[in-house]
Order: C-alpha cells, then structure tokens, then sequence
C-alpha cells in the first residue's frame, strides 16, 4: 500500500472515530435490565442545589411506584445511582444515568429508549446551557414533553436541572448574572432569557432560580430573578411568575399543584413563589436600572419555611392559597430591590439591611461611617462587576469608617456583616 492511501484510510478511520464520540453517550445503569408496569404519579421537584434534600428525594422516588428512573447529565457520572436506587429506602426496579454531551447524543435511539421507559426523571445540576444548547429542538425534548404531559411521570432538577423546568429559562449562555448587574441593567449581556423550552404543567408563565440565599456579588438571587420577571412582562406580555428555593430547600409539586416545601427548621432553608402583583415595570430599557415600584406592591411573594415533613405549601395551580407561609411585596427603584424585613416589620434593602443601620454620607467623597445596633463583624465595599475593593474588620464594634478618597466615583455595594447576617446597601462615590 503506497504512503496516500495510507494517509486517506487514515483519515477515514479518523473521521469515522470522531463521528462516533460526537454520538456516542455514557450510561449508568443500577438495578433491573427489564422496565415494570406502574401506577406511577405525576409531579415536579424543585431542588435549591447545594445538596440534596432526602425527604423531598423519597417523596419524588416514592411517585414511581416501583418504577425506573432515569439521571440526565451534562457532565459527571453515577453519583445518583446509589442513593437513588437503594440510599434512600424507596424500592424501585431501575436507576440509569446518561452524561449527554452534545445535540447529536441527545437524538440518539439508545436514549430515547431508555428515556421512554421512565417513572421519574431527574436533571441534575451543572451548567444549564449544556442542556439548553444540547437539548433544544432535540428528540430529548420532544420525549420529556411527551413523558411529563401524555405518561404523566414526575420530572424533577437540581440547581441547573431546576432551572430549565419554568417555560421561561435564564440559560447562562454566558455565565452567571448577578443581582446587582440584573438590576442597573435588566438587558446585560449576561441576562440570556429563553421562552418554550419544556412544557410543564403548573409551571407556565414561570421562571425558576435556585441557591436563592446565595452571595454573588455581595447580594443574594433575588434582584436578578425579579429581573427576569419584569422582562418576561416587558418582553412577552406575561402574567409572570417565579419559584425559588434556597440553597438545602427543595419544593415538591403534586398532581393538584400543592407546592410542598421541604428543609431544615432549624435553618434558613425557604422556598419562595412570586407573581407579577400590579402593573408593569416603570422602566424596563437597555442600559437603565430597573423600575418596578407601583406603589410598592410591584411583586407578591408567599414565603413559606421548609421542614421534614413539607408542611408548608402553596397552590400553583391557582396560586392563592397557602398554608405555613407569609405574602410580602417587592419592588425596585432605580435599581435597587426592597424587600421587608419580617424581623422587625420595617423595609429593607436586598440583603435584608436593617433599618437600624445607617450609612452616612451618601454619596460620599472621602468616607463613610457605618453605625450598628448589632455590632459590626466585617464591612467591604465592592464594585457592581463583583471586586472587592475595600475590606475592613469590625470586631463587633457599633461604628467603623472606610476612607474612600483614592477610589474611583461611580456606583458600589457596601456590604455589612453583623454577626453571620449579610446586608448591603448601594453607595456612590463623588468627587
């Protein structure tokens, strides 16, 4: 054989290999090869992502009736399987994972198949642009909305995976956002809606945010996911409405559209449903800090408190009744997010700032004083794009004093640890 010939079956064989990675996808498979007859239940979990909650994990199991259930990754490998099919107590005939890492795997016939035969799906965290990306227009897709609206199965994610289960999807195309960035401008280039993605019961007109008690940016998840929702209004026209959950929180939907909200009693473990409250945003523009004020009642929220039994719930499917939990309003000015501080009845500022805390000048050009009742832990001032520019030690003392006149004017967050609470409030430096 002469050396060309060589080379182009080489290249042949080499074409032929990449094909067959770029379709090729891993299983996991515990337990039965054979699928069984059920009388399996339809329901969603919404889980908060930073670890599993077993009370709501055998609430979903318990929904297969015995059957199979089936791990959709991105990425990662059998970690499921295990605690799934035996951990947790739950008999059911089968667990399999698949790692899907491209749209070619995801139409491929081998997963379908497996897919099909399923009484619970779960999608687990990540990267939800991985599934966004991969799955859009996909038989994947197209199997899930078949298997939760015509076999009615129970669907559920975690942290990534809960976050593509609302009609409305944040993808993270290009990353995470953080509140501080949704709010000063609701079109960021981070702030990547997508509409129609999967097609729940219950979950119309929402979008989902998990690690809601998560600090990014010196603030939690509750500005950007009020972001989302003033686009879905200003965008789409929707009635729009959000479900979250915090970190170790997760929330259980039945057949009826009882949200049930599973944690620890003892922790800040919540599960949080908003609902577009009066009328639209004032200001929803490119560029511009979002306004969404009306009167102060812009947002509705039921918080309910997580246990180990889902004893607080909210009704989804009318989304009026509760039991456990509390109503609030939210709304933003200017780009800032009030929320009011069940502590002590007053209003605050994302973060929970109290009211008894003052912040004095502001603006401010050479520094700024900060007085607590509490007594004082830590104080940093961080810049919108999340860098932290000044920190400083508070040992518990009522007031403290950052120099700020070698620092650039503009806009910064100063966030304020009394004790282990958090809570920031927006500054502006001048000159």
């Amino acid at each position: 054989m002469n050396k060309s010939k060589r080379i182009i079956i080489f290249l042949i064989a080499s074409m032929m290999t990449s094909a067959l990675q770029l379709t090729a996808q891993t299983f996991y498979h515990t337990g039965n090869e054979e699928p069984v007859e059920t009388n399996h239940l339809p329901g969603i979990v919404l889980a908060g992502g930073a670890g599993d909650n077993n009370d709501a994990m055998q609430w979903m199991l318990e929904r297969a009736d015995g059957g199979d259930v089936v791990v959709l990754r991105a990425s990662g490998s059998d970690l499921y399987n295990d605690y799934f099919y035996s951990d947790l107590g739950v008999e059911v005939n089968s667990v399999t994972s698949i790692v899907i890492t491209s749209s070619d795997q995801a139409n491929n016939s081998e997963v379908i198949s497996a897919l099909s035969n399923a009484e619970v799906v779960f999608i687990a965290g990540g990267n939800q642009w991985n599934y966004v990306d991969n799955w859009r227009d996909t038989q994947l897709l197209e199997t899930l909305n078949f298997l939760v609206n015509d076999k009615q199965i129970t669907i559920g994610g975690t942290s990534a995976g809960m976050a593509v289960l609302g009609e409305v999807v944040f993808t993270a195309e290009n990353a995470t956002v953080w509140s501080s960035e949704a709010l000063s401008n609701p079109y960021h280039w981070r702030v990547k809606l997508e509409k129609d993605f999967l097609d729940i019961p219950h979950l119309n007109n929402t979008v989902t945010d998990s690690h809601y008690n998560r600090i990014e940016g010196g603030t939690d998840r509750k500005g950007r996911h009020i972001a989302f929702m003033a686009r879905m209004v200003a965008d789409w026209g929707m009635p729009a409405r959000g479900i979250a959950a915090n970190e170790y929180t997760a929330i259980a939907v039945d057949e009826d559209g009882k949200a049930r909200v599973f944690g620890h009693p003892s922790y800040d473990d919540y599960g949080y449903f908003l609902q577009k409250h009066a009328g639209p945003p004032e200001v929803c523009e490119e560029g511009e800090p979002l306004t969404w004020y009306q009167d102060q009642q812009a947002v509705k929220i039921y918080k309910v408190k997580g246990d180990f039994q889902g004893s607080g719930w909210f009704d989804i499917s009318n989304w009026e009744d509760g039991e456990g939990g509390e109503w609030q309003f939210w709304y933003v000015d200017e780009g800032v997010l009030y929320e009011p501080d069940t502590d002590d009845d007053d209003t605050s500022v994302v973060g929970n700032d109290l009211a008894g805390l003052e912040i004095y000048p502001n603006p401010a050009s050479d520094f700024i004083r900060i007085k607590s009742v509490l007594g004082i832990t830590e104080t940093a001032l961080i810049r919108l794009d999340g860098k932290i520019m000044l920190r400083k030690e508070g040992n518990g003392v009522n007031e403290t004093m950052l120099k700020i006149n070698h620092l650039p004017p503009g806009s910064y967050l100063l966030r304020v640890l009394e004790g282990d609470r958090y809570h920031t409030r927006p500054v502006t430096i001048v000159r």
